[in-house]
């Protein structure tokens, strides 16, 4: 039957083991100073945004709307917190093969981000595939805010891309909500060229009113699915390797092993 061991009688094992223990201490700090040398050190960029409505995406057209039910299936959909699905659609965009087909084009963000990887990015869903992976989007709080995080071993690069994806985000959506209006915009005129009742011309009317509004605030130069809240920056140093915690981690499994070690050889005694 084993016996249970004392705080006294560990304490005085780990003084007898102090001499492996710091041998094994000293090489695992050696292997983890190699390690921060060796290390690419990575800094992070930050940008919050937040939904754009109210500020572009038409609170002053839905306004105006004397018939909101018709005007339902032309209307920009919400959630319950009242924030556009664009916002959304931003959101997962910004990690999607449309926005990377859009960056294989710039040789600038291939170059930077391809600088000190093994294997180049070549394809579109490779680069889809590495923002997934280096890009994070995170709620803040209970509100519809989102901070969007970057790592990158060029501290300027890492800003000066959250700010690109954002641009190209939201251009791509500004460019299908257009589309989309003046098609809708087409489709009513020719409706209203060929209705007589009152009711249903009035219908019409509104419908295509508020398509013209979403046309206009399309074309304004503002963001249209997201605004910027925080503009991106980068931290001042690497966060990665965090040095303190690399050392901690290191003497800690430096000192059980040279612990363990110690008792091995204790035990074959």
């Amino acid at each position: 039957m084993t016996q249970d061991i004392t705080l006294r009688q560990l304490l005085s094992f780990i003084w007898r083991a102090k001499y492996v223990m710091i041998v094994c201490m000293v090489i695992a700090g050696i292997g983890a100073y190699a390690f921060i040398l060796k290390a690419t050190p990575l800094y992070k960029a930050t940008m919050i945004v937040a939904p754009a409505d109210g500020y572009a995406l038409g609170d002053y057209a839905s306004s105006i709307q004397y018939d909101r039910l018709a005007s339902i299936p032309f209307w920009r959909p919400k959630d319950q917190e009242g924030a556009s699905t664009d916002f959304y659609r931003f959101t997962h965009t910004l990690r999607g093969p449309s926005v990377s087909n859009i960056l294989m084009l710039d040789k600038n963000v291939l170059s930077n981000i391809n600088e000190k990887r093994k294997q180049a990015i070549a394809t579109q869903e490779e680069l889809a595939l590495y923002l997934g992976k280096h890009l994070r989007i995170d709620p803040l709080g209970a509100t519809p805010l989102r901070k969007i995080t970057y790592h990158h071993h060029n501290a300027d690069f890492s800003a000066a891309m959250l700010r690109k994806l954002h641009l190209v985000a939201d251009q791509m959506i500004r460019r299908d909500r257009r589309k989309q209006s003046q098609s809708r915009i087409d489709y009513l005129n020719e409706a209203l060229t060929k209705t007589t009742n009152p009711d249903h011309r009035r219908g019409i009317t509104n419908l295509l009113m508020q398509q013209e509004h979403v046309q206009m605030l399309a074309n304004l130069d503002e963001a249209y699915s997201a605004i910027i809240v925080e503009p991106a920056s980068h931290s001042p140093k690497p966060v990665w390797p965090n040095k303190s915690l690399t050392y901690f981690m290191a003497l800690s499994i430096g000192a059980f092993l040279g612990f363990f070690i110690w008792s091995l050889w204790r035990r074959d005694d």
